[in-house]
């Protein structure tokens, strides 16, 4: 059963935030390069506190897919819970509820995401070529190769 991270540093899982948004981007303009025209790529992501401080990575993939030549056409939630006798029981990850304890008991009030973004792209029916000079590494970062 594959349900634990790696201790390799090279999985994404322990790059900062900035390398696994340029990481995404590749990972989206390969999938834009192997996807049909007119095909769809979905991701599932959620925000996540860092030094309680909530990072949108929803917002940032959404980004990456733009920047790798995907265009988005919905962004849907997700929410993670069941149903049981007509109400909403939630269904937060392991990781979500040891990390919302920590904090509580460290003193920071903090809640567990209770969703998911799903967002969806289509490859363009065109050639979709990222603008001169510009590579995926830095339109992630909205830079570009002069």
């Amino acid at each position: 059963m594959d349900d634990r991270y790696s201790h390799d540093p090279a999985n994404l899982a322990y790059a900062k935030t900035d390398q696994l948004l340029i990481a995404f981007t590749k990972i989206l303009d390969e999938c834009r390069r192997i996807v049909r025209p007119g095909g769809t790529v979905v991701v599932t992501t959620r925000p996540w506190r860092e030094q309680g401080e909530l990072i949108d990575l929803p917002s940032a993939v959404l980004a990456a897919g733009k920047a790798a030549g995907l265009i988005p056409t919905e962004r849907c939630v997700a929410l993670l819970a069941g149903v049981r006798n007509g109400e909403l029981i939630t269904r937060p990850s392991f990781f979500q509820m040891k990390n919302a304890r920590d904090a509580r008991r460290a003193g920071i009030p903090m809640c567990v995401v209770q969703h998911e973004d799903v967002l969806v792209f289509t490859r363009p029916d065109h050639s979709a070529a990222l603008p001169t000079g510009t590579e995926p590494e830095l339109a992630a970062t909205g830079q570009h190769r002069p």
